[in-house]
């Protein structure tokens, strides 16, 4: 009784791994990007550190400090946030708000020829608001805004590792 439960499941285990493959999953991995250094220029320190810290752990390039040594240039041009009424109720209460992220970059070659036009990312969530919860609707806010820069800088990565060459 007890082997036949372990063969269970081990048959178990081993028709689910077999599904996940045959379905197509694969993990997503680093993304190959055309250039081995990359100079990251950015308006403020907190996202060039965000953006720096994702390059290197997600794609096979190096961030150099100095923009000589780098074959490419990723130049943030902005990065921000607004936030926008949705919906309000009929005594004129705000019931929803819009969190908009905003990252646009393009990215230069060694010559300082463009190689990837201005290119804006917008990340949107709804967040629903409530006077009686005001406290946790700013925790909420705050986890939703980081929550967003993280997707808009992996959506930047990914984007890196569709470049064809750097010409």
């Amino acid at each position: 009784m007890y082997q036949e439960k372990i063969i269970i499941k081990k048959l178990i285990a081993a028709l689910s791994c077999l599904i996940l493959v045959s379905c197509g999953f694969h993990l997503r991995g680093l993304a190959i990007v055309p250039f081995k250094t990359l100079y990251i220029q950015a308006p403020n320190t907190s996202i060039l550190l965000d953006i720096k810290r994702r390059v290197q752990s997600s794609s096979n390039a190096t961030v150099v400090g100095n923009p000589k040594d780098a074959q490419a240039t990723l130049h943030i041009i902005n990065a921000s946030h607004k936030k926008i009424i949705l919906s309000v109720s009929s005594s004129g209460r705000v019931r929803e708000f819009q969190l908009r992220y905003s990252l646009s970059y393009r990215i230069i070659n060694q010559a300082g020829q463009e190689i990837y036009p201005i290119t804006e990312i917008i990340v949107k969530q709804v967040l629903p608001f409530s006077d009686s919860a005001f406290l946790s609707s700013q925790r909420e806010e705050k986890m939703l805004l980081d929550q967003m820069k993280k997707d808009a800088i992996l959506r930047l990565i990914r984007r890196l590792g569709k470049l064809e060459s750097l010409n």
